[in-house]
């Protein structure tokens, strides 16, 4: 909640009108173009007071989480709306689209509360197709502003069927520098096309074992010939270059004999 109280001491501080215009873009506060300063403040403010409340309910209402588990859920009684432990799952939904959750642990929550002005919190997205990640190895990384604090889920749109993904959820500070939080498992997204392999899956009834084999005769491509240099060529003193060579041979030679 640190960052919202740093934001309302940022309004005391008479920030200049281009500057409130600033703010509330990165905010997500629609303004008209002809609003006056002290009406931008007003909208400034406003949703900070909101986001401060929201803030304070889920913190009441996590901490009345530990209660709920010491029980089993009744029917018709409503889920949890956090467990209190850290969780980041990526899933595939298609070839072309990932779904991601998470859930954050009192911990990682303060951690995130506290952050101030200049920190921004992000998701990561990295292609680790056939490599162990290390954390900087990504063949390739996409990078997601999502306010984790307001919303629990998010939806990617891939540009590689049939990759392997990996999600980081954390925060840049001032200087651009990536800490990340958590770490999700790896997930494969599927194929957008029917699968080549012609192994055969066969399950013994009578003792439940798995066996896999071949399906078919190994495609083997068939010798193929090729047209190579001319040996005539070669008879004649003609460097075997090609067939080329041995027919400008002679023509050069026809002319040598029949004209000038």
């Amino acid at each position: 909640m640190l960052i919202y109280e740093d934001l309302l001491e940022w309004l005391e501080s008479a920030p200049t009108i281009q500057q409130l215009r600033k703010k509330a873009k990165e905010l997500g506060i629609k303004l008209k173009k002809r609003m006056k300063k002290r009406d931008i403040m007003r909208a400034i403010k406003q949703e900070i007071e909101k986001r401060i409340s929201q803030t304070k309910e889920r913190a009441s209402s996590h901490m009345g989480t530990q209660l709920v588990q010491e029980r089993p859920v009744q029917k018709g009684e409503e889920l949890p709306r956090s467990y209190g432990k850290d969780k980041l799952v990526l899933m595939p939904v298609n070839p072309n689209w990932l779904h991601a959750y998470w859930d954050f642990s009192p911990e990682t929550i303060r951690k995130i509360e506290s952050l101030g002005l200049g920190y921004e919190i992000v998701l990561r997205l990295y292609d680790v197709t056939y490599i162990i990640f290390d954390g900087t190895n990504a063949h390739r990384t996409f990078e997601f502003g999502v306010d984790v604090r307001f919303t629990k889920n998010y939806y990617f749109n891939v540009p590689l069927p049939g990759a392997s993904y990996i999600l980081e959820l954390g925060y840049k500070d001032p200087n651009g520098k990536f800490v990340p939080l958590l770490r999700s498992n790896v997930c494969n997204a599927p194929k957008n096309h029917p699968s080549d392999s012609k192994r055969e899956r066969w399950l013994d009834l009578r003792t439940k074992e798995k066996r896999v084999k071949p399906g078919g005769e190994p495609y083997v491509k068939p010798v193929e010939k090729m047209v190579g240099s001319s040996g005539i060529g070669i008879l004649q003193n003609v460097s075997p270059s090609g067939g080329g060579a041995f027919i400008w041979e002679k023509v050069r030679s026809g002319l040598g004999k029949g004209g000038k």
